[in-house]
């Protein structure tokens, strides 16, 4: 609480003291920048903070790194199934999130929406091997049916509260299974229709602790660190080996 009332004293002073520019002036203060992952991490709140000129529309889209996806398919033969076609879907974020004060259908037109990446099956995905042109468009088509089941992309036009036509705070929830790397959170502010203010904040996803201890020297070390992993699992099948274990014998009537 303390961190988000900083947060939004800062975007007040901001705002107070932001020039006259072209494009209204904005600014949006995430209540952190570093998200650590711990072995019990099951998803984070993370709030942000910002401040406008006037009564306006506002919409964040969080965008996380990019992150390969294998998609197979499987064939039924008689009475079995059976493994298929295999692509790879590359170029496309782990994570995409849109958030708004209302429904972003009633704020942007389809066109302004497609020209600011604001639809969720508008992202860049690239299929390969390259394939026929219908058959890739299918293959997209069940990535991003995937990707919103599992809840990696998704719209909410219920997580961003307005105040009196000047402040805004932004409530997003971010799940488990994260990509780690930096994430982009881009703010729009709307009105008429029409982009009239942009503000790009970032804030990191990392692991910590044992993760992060298991994930460095895993890959800078990689045969020490599996050697090492090889013998504690031999060492630990010889000492259950040696353990002895006796069969408890039921009394006979």
């Amino acid at each position: 609480m303390a961190r988000l009332l900083r947060c939004l004293v800062l975007a007040c002073a901001w705002m107070l003291c932001a020039p006259s520019q072209a494009a209204e002036p904005l600014v949006v203060v995430p209540d952190t920048n570093q998200v650590d992952i711990r072995m019990d991490f099951a998803g984070k709140e993370v709030q942000a903070v910002g401040s406008m000129d006037g009564p306006a529309d506002v919409i964040i889209k969080v965008v996380a790194p990019q992150q390969e996806a294998t998609l197979s398919r499987e064939i039924k033969l008689g009475p079995f199934w059976i493994g298929g076609d295999k692509v790879k879907m590359a170029g496309a974020p782990s994570l995409l999130f849109l958030y708004a004060n209302r429904p972003i259908d009633a704020i942007l037109s389809p066109q302004e929406r497609e020209k600011h990446g604001l639809l969720l099956e508008g992202v860049p995905v690239h299929v390969e091997p390259a394939i026929p042109t219908q058959a890739a468009g299918e293959w997209r088509k069940a990535f991003f049916r995937i990707k919103e089941k599992e809840g990696f992309y998704r719209e909410d036009d219920r997580a961003v509260q307005v105040f009196g036509n000047r402040l805004f705070i932004a409530h997003m929830s971010l799940p488990g299974d994260l990509q780690t790397g930096t994430y982009t959170m881009e703010t729009l502010i709307v009105r008429s229709g029409k982009v009239v203010g942009r503000d790009v904040a970032h804030f990191r996803v990392r692991l910590a602790g044992v993760e992060r201890w298991i994930w460095n020297a895993s890959h800078d070390y990689p045969w020490a660190f599996g050697s090492a992993f090889t013998l504690a699992v031999m060492l630990l099948g010889l000492g259950l080996n040696a353990i002895p274990f006796r069969r408890r014998e039921e009394p006979r009537a």
